[in-house]
């Protein structure tokens, strides 16, 4: 998927500073004030961690690990939610699409713009002056189309391995009861 996405998303000169297009946002809720119940998800730098009865977002995001050893790590997220400290959450500036966005930093290099030595850590303020490729809005929805179909197709066929992964192990004991 990201090869596909690189692809698409830098077949062109590069003509758009991420600030230009994202607002970074983050968090001062810990990872202690998350629980097994609630409303609304929290997304931590592994993915989901718990639940709260309050958000701070509601609608589409790129949440992306800001420190730690998964630094630049994405995820897409519609919803109303909640994250950690260890993650910043991007919003699309007003006319951008957030979902081109968030395929095109699925293929950005972040490396360049990583610091510290025993916990690495990137900066908007740093990553955010790099520039994409980002193509006229025909264009746009043609590549977020494409890459979210074969995104949505690869959820179902990971869902049907596990399924079926179930259901071997269940005829493997019951073959040697």
């Amino acid at each position: 998927m990201k090869g596909l996405a690189a692809q698409l998303t830098q077949s062109g000169t590069p003509n758009i500073r991420l600030c230009d297009c994202l607002e970074c946002h983050s968090s001062t809720l810990q990872e202690n004030c998350v629980s097994v119940t609630g409303s609304y998800p929290v997304y931590g730098a592994t993915g989901l961690i718990g639940y709260t009865n309050n958000y701070a977002y509601s609608g589409e995001s790129i949440l992306i690990v800001k420190d730690g050893s998964g630094v630049g790590s994405l995820s897409y997220v519609n919803d109303h939610f909640s994250v950690i400290g260890t993650l910043n959450y991007l919003t699309a500036k007003e006319k951008h699409s957030i979902l081109y966005l968030y395929y095109a930093l699925m293929a950005f290099n972040f490396t360049p713009y990583i610091t510290g030595m025993a916990i690495p850590h990137i900066y908007f303020k740093d990553y955010g002056k790099a520039k994409l490729f980002y193509p006229s809005n025909e264009k746009r929805i043609r590549i977020t189309s494409l890459l979210h179909n074969i995104e949505q197709k690869l959820v179902v066929e990971q869902n049907l391995v596990i399924s079926l992964s179930a259901q071997k192990s269940y005829l493997l004991r019951m073959l040697f009861i």
